[in-house]
């Protein structure tokens, strides 16, 4: 179901690709040698888009799925006629994602310059309309697969009855922790996410791998230190390296909310009218993405970092269209120059051909072919496909 890109690397390339990334995996873990331990941790991280999210679960909307809102929403801060006046906008209709990229770049001019404001628009009812259209993305996701949010009482994310293709993820994420044997867990290898996704998939995730280990907020950086989470006091100010592991949320997320200077991480349901508001933290469509909220400027950084401290880059449902400069420009620190690339491999898992596959990551990497640099394996379907073939050769699964 894949191809390999490459034929030279410091371990064999060949065979299928749930094989390859396993062989890695056991060449950086601590079990293959006990005197390893002097070495450092080997960072493997998931590059997780929308595939991701359908991946676990096939009701998750991606792409213009989740753009497409109801002005349900919208229609409790503008009345039918200022919609039709300021964005042609019928109140009867759903706002596609081509007319949601327009709304949005129109409220950014008006934030950028506010000399061009209509008559009746101001700082205030802007910020309610953004408010009304995060409620309405956030209640477009919630209607198509329910967010699994945080159990208080139980102090954890629900994983009530998991589906086969999730016991796979959850089995195939519980290998990369813990190895074949949880008493001795594989520490040379830490894993980490850098997600586009707003919803809690990959916190759900986190948090049922071992059941009786604390809550995932104890060793989760997020890029940001949250003020408080889930209605109690943060976590660890300061995270201990040999612990850690990140969650960085490119486009924000439902649950991070601004608090003055700080920001908290709140994972409970809410009705409408609180978020409409006090709305989370979450880009929208637009024709020029703003990234003006301080959490990417705290965050972005992270990403870099992350990016060019990793050896196994594993990207997950995500097509990188050619206009989206920014996913290329932080996939691009993995290996900023062909030197940083010796050593390292991608493993690009999704539908499409390897072909492609290779010239979109030739054109993040432009001297990925002539120095061999980093390494591209491919593979053609989706992460619980893969997850599954990975359980097969450990002979894991049920």
């Amino acid at each position: 179901m894949g191809g390999i890109m490459s034929s030279t690397t410091t371990m064999s390339l060949s065979g299928a690709p749930a094989e390859v990334f396993l062989r890695h995996v056991e060449q950086f873990s601590y079990r293959r040698n006990r005197s390893d331990r002097a070495r450092a941790l080997t960072n493997v991280t998931f590059f997780a888009g929308a595939g991701f999210s359908k991946a676990w679960d096939p009701k998750a909307p991606i792409g213009c799925e989740l753009f497409t809102l109801d002005t349900k929403l919208i229609r409790d801060v503008a009345d039918a006629g200022s919609l039709a006046r300021m964005f042609g906008l019928d109140a009867s209709d759903r706002i596609t994602p081509e007319t949601l990229r327009q709304i949005v770049y129109q409220l950014d001019m008006y934030d950028r310059f506010p000399d061009v404001r209509p008559r009746y628009l101001d700082e205030q009812n802007l910020r309610m309309f953004r408010g009304a259209l995060r409620a309405a993305v956030l209640d477009r996701y919630d209607r198509a697969t329910r967010l699994n949010y945080f159990d208080g009482a139980a102090g954890r994310f629900p994983l009530v009855s998991p589906s086969a293709r999730q016991r796979d993820i959850m089995a195939f994420f519980r290998h990369l922790r813990l190895g074949s044997v949880p008493e001795d867990p594989w520490e040379g290898v830490r894993t980490h996410f850098i997600t586009t996704n707003y919803d809690y998939v990959i916190e759900t995730i986190l948090d049922n791998l071992t059941p009786d280990a604390p809550p995932l907020f104890f060793h989760t950086y997020r890029g940001f230190t949250p003020v408080q989470i889930a209605g109690g006091p943060g976590f660890a100010p300061v995270h201990e390296h040999w612990q850690v592991q990140h969650l960085l949320k490119i486009n924000g997320g439902f649950e991070i909310l601004r608090r003055g200077h700080g920001y908290v991480l709140d994972y409970g349901k809410r009705d409408a009218r609180a978020i409409m508001a006090d709305p989370p933290v979450v880009t929208l469509a637009s024709r020029e993405q703003d990234y003006s909220d301080p959490y990417f400027a705290m965050v972005f950084p992270k990403v870099v970092r992350l990016m060019r401290d990793s050896t196994i880059l594993v990207i997950v449902g995500y097509s990188l269209p050619s206009d989206d400069a920014l996913i290329r420009f932080f996939l691009r620190q993995f290996a900023e120059e062909p030197e940083d690339g010796l050593g390292k491999v991608i493993f690009y898992l999704g539908p499409g051909d390897a072909e492609e596959k290779r010239q979109t990551i030739a054109e993040v990497f432009p001297a990925m072919e002539r120095m061999e640099a980093p390494q591209l394996v491919t593979y053609d379907s989706g992460f619980d496909q893969f997850a599954q073939e990975c359980l097969d050769l450990l002979g894991r699964r049920g």
